[in-house]
């Protein structure tokens, strides 16, 4: 019959490389502001100025076009960004890029098309090392925020960078859908 092993050995035993936790500076140096297919309002503006004027940080614009479909490897062009969606999402960026230049701030822009929007804001923000990332989130009807989950959760789930979630009135009302 074996003994439990001791705090102290149980402590020295470790799983699968873990890095260690990264401490992100508070203000910011690099902020990554997200467009996930959703236009820009002021108080999003307003709260990356909010973020990023502490340090003068260097704000990244990111536009992301939603892939519909599934994930089974077959390519379909339908289920691709159509170029006006391309076109949409370009102007989205460079507008709100505009804007924060005329703010004074330091500005990079970059569009990226997913399937999975929260996995790749998650990426950019490990493979860049932004600071904090800003995301507009449109209002959506409860069963649909049950299914779908928050971005803010699905982004913070992938990577420990800060999100900073602004809610965003939908066009047609929460109870449309």
């Amino acid at each position: 019959m074996t003994a439990d092993p001791s705090p102290s050995r149980r402590q020295r035993r470790r799983g699968a490389g873990k890095p260690a936790p990264r401490v992100y500076p508070d203000p910011p140096r690099r902020v990554l502001l997200v467009s996930p297919a959703t236009p820009f309002t002021p108080e999003t503006l307003r709260k990356t100025v909010e973020l990023a004027s502490p340090e003068h940080a260097k704000i990244t614009v990111l536009g992301i076009a939603k892939i519909y479909g599934t994930a089974l490897g077959l390519p379909h062009p339908g289920l691709q960004p159509t170029k006006t969606e391309w076109e949409l999402e370009r102007q989205i960026v460079h507008e709100a890029a505009e804007e924060l230049e005329g703010r004074g701030f330091e500005v990079r822009v970059a569009l990226s098309r997913a399937r999975n929007i929260p996995k790749m804001i998650a990426r950019w923000g490990i493979a860049k090392n932004f600071h904090a990332i800003v995301v507009p989130e449109a209002e959506r009807p409860g069963w649909r925020r049950a299914v779908e989950g928050r971005i803010d959760n699905e982004i913070h789930r992938r990577c420990d960078i800060p999100v900073h979630v602004v809610p965003v009135p939908s066009p047609r009302g929460a109870g449309a859908d």
